[in-house]
């Protein structure tokens, strides 16, 4: 069985300046570095897996600053809602740090739902360009679509807690 934390990296490109992709380890940072990123955000919790699978984020951001990195961290369940906090700290990251960057989780799925609702809430695309932007890398988030208008029109609740949140 390869090693996980020397394996390719899957890099799924949803806009020019934000990528998503599964786990990331370490000794991949480097590579991540030479694309052209210069921020990581972890959306996964620590201890989702054993250090083996999931290095802790502490592990994660020392290597990352170590590498010239950014690194970010706004820990969403698997399967779990979208709480308002991390909706709105991904929508600040947004507005406010335009840094090309890649996202991980256990999938990439939670990390791209996570900047679509963001996205939505800073009012960087509107809805119909974030599912155009999901669609053109292969993501159907039409369950995600009455929240995203929601969301750009700023309407409360500011979370995602119904059946389209624990879809994996």
């Amino acid at each position: 069985m390869p090693n996980p934390a020397t394996s390719q990296i899957d890099l799924i490109g949803i806009t020019s300046d934000f990528s998503v992709s599964a786990q990331i380890f370490p000794r991949q940072f480097p590579a991540i570095k030479t694309m052209g990123f210069a921020r990581i955000l972890n959306v996964r919790p620590d201890a989702e897996e054993d250090e083996e699978e999931q290095p802790p984020r502490w592990q994660l951001e020392q290597q990352a600053l170590a590498h010239g990195l950014q690194f970010s961290h706004i820990p969403i369940e698997s399967g779990a809602a979208f709480p308002e906090i991390a909706i709105r700290s991904m929508a600040h990251l947004l507005a406010n740090h335009q840094d090309r960057t890649l996202a991980f989780c256990l999938t990439g799925i939670r990390s791209l739902r996570l900047w679509a609702l963001g996205n939505a809430l800073a009012g960087l695309s509107t809805p119909q360009q974030i599912m155009d932007d999901a669609k053109r890398a292969g993501f159907d988030l039409s369950q995600f679509l009455h929240h995203l208008h929601r969301l750009a029109q700023r309407k409360e609740p500011f979370y995602v807690a119904d059946d389209s949140a624990n879809l994996i």
